[in-house]
């Protein structure tokens, strides 16, 4: 039983619980569009720490006929992005994901994806458009 408490005991103390024990939260808010025969699924992840927003994960999924204009469209993106701090742009197949260092990135970034400091507006602004968060 002692080695029991002893194991339980250290591996409580190395923070092996993840970012939740380190103060983390993180949230995720879905919407899925039907827009001109196109499907589109956005899943944002919304993490913070002590209610500040830390990062966002933004990943959207094409699904329909012909995707080409979009896809060009999101590469001039991923160019653009490519020279700011704070945001990668991934580009894989008819997937695009957006992760962004909110602490680390520009106030162009920041408006552009109507990012604000504090989650629970984050969270609200997302409700307010169609998002489900949980």
């Amino acid at each position: 039983m002692k080695k029991l408490f002893v194991f339980c005991f250290i591996f409580f103390l190395t923070g092996c619980f993840g970012e939740v024990g380190k103060g983390y939260i993180t949230k995720e808010c879905i919407k899925n569009e039907h827009i001109n025969d196109m499907d589109i699924n956005t899943t944002i992840l919304v993490k913070s720490k002590e209610g500040e927003l830390v990062s966002l994960n933004i990943n959207e999924k094409y699904t329909g006929n012909d995707l080409t204009s979009i896809i060009n469209s999101k590469k001039s993106e991923q160019n653009l992005y490519s020279q700011i701090d704070g945001i990668d742009v991934l580009i894989s197949d008819n997937e695009i994901s957006y992760n962004i260092d909110v602490l680390g990135t520009t106030l162009f970034v920041k408006e552009r994806f109507n990012i604000v400091d504090e989650q629970h507006k984050m969270i609200k602004f997302y409700e307010e458009n169609g998002y489900i968060c949980k």
